[in-house]
């Protein structure tokens, strides 16, 4: 926004942010994205340079990069539902036990609830 740029990722992943343009995917507007996810250390990187989501897990802490997570091939995914998208995002012990989940149903892990 302004003088900065962002990544279109980030933006199609990351809740709080979205398009002034819609249609066209322009004028990407990072305003309601929480201070402390600007803050947020990626334990991907180890940077706080950007804005870190932090994993669905409810009971995790870690934070990390969308980037970094899809370089990582970390879980992300994004489902529309009745009250807009919802995007949960899962550090690496917590995308592989989601993975066996998802095959198996044997184990139990729900995204956080924003």
């Amino acid at each position: 926004m302004g003088d900065k740029w962002d990544h279109l990722v980030c933006a199609l992943l990351v809740s709080e942010v979205f398009f002034g343009d819609p249609e066209g995917r322009e004028m990407i507007d990072c305003s309601r994205v929480p201070e402390k996810r600007w803050k947020g250390k990626c334990y991907v990187c180890k940077t706080r340079k950007g804005c870190a989501i932090e994993c669905s897990e409810s009971k995790c802490g870690l934070e990390f990069h969308v980037t970094c997570g899809l370089n990582e091939d970390l879980c992300i995914e994004y489902t529309e539902g009745k009250k807009g998208a919802v995007v949960a995002g899962f550090c690496n012990p917590h995308t592989e036990l989601w993975k066996k989940q998802q095959q198996t149903g044997k184990f139990k892990i729900v995204a956080r609830d924003y």
